[in-house]
């Protein structure tokens, strides 16, 4: 299944977005599945990447393009956590800006208690 929408108009929901996501990771997917607001951001980043792909013979600028815009859409699937997402991290921005704790957790101690889950079974 894809985000493709065909016929009367039928929205798809945010799970049936993610899922479609997953399994197809083509361009016209990926733009279904973004809000409309991004299309034009997305067309014109799209068409750069392929412009840049042709010149270098390299695909790599169109794959990370591709990737990061399908995750971007992942995110963009539940507009209330995007957000709120958004606004946390906005506030954190602010606060390290003003050299404030942001009562974060340094990456490498949450990589290492992930690890020690993921063996544990968790």
């Amino acid at each position: 299944m894809t985000a493709q929408l065909h016929g009367p108009a039928v929205t798809p929901t945010p799970q049936e977005m993610r899922v479609s996501l997953r399994n197809d990771r083509s361009p016209r997917n990926v733009r279904a599945c973004l809000p409309v607001t991004d299309h034009m951001a997305f067309d014109e980043q799209y068409r750069e990447a392929l412009r840049r792909a042709a010149d270098e013979l390299d695909l790599t600028p169109l794959h990370q393009c591709m990737e990061s815009w399908r995750r971007l859409a992942i995110v963009k699937t539940d507009p209330g956590g995007y957000t709120q997402m958004m606004e946390s991290a906005e506030r954190i921005q602010h606060q390290v800006e003003r050299g404030e704790s942001t009562d974060g957790v340094v990456w490498d101690d949450a990589f290492t208690e992930r690890l020690r889950a993921r063996a544990a079974g968790g």
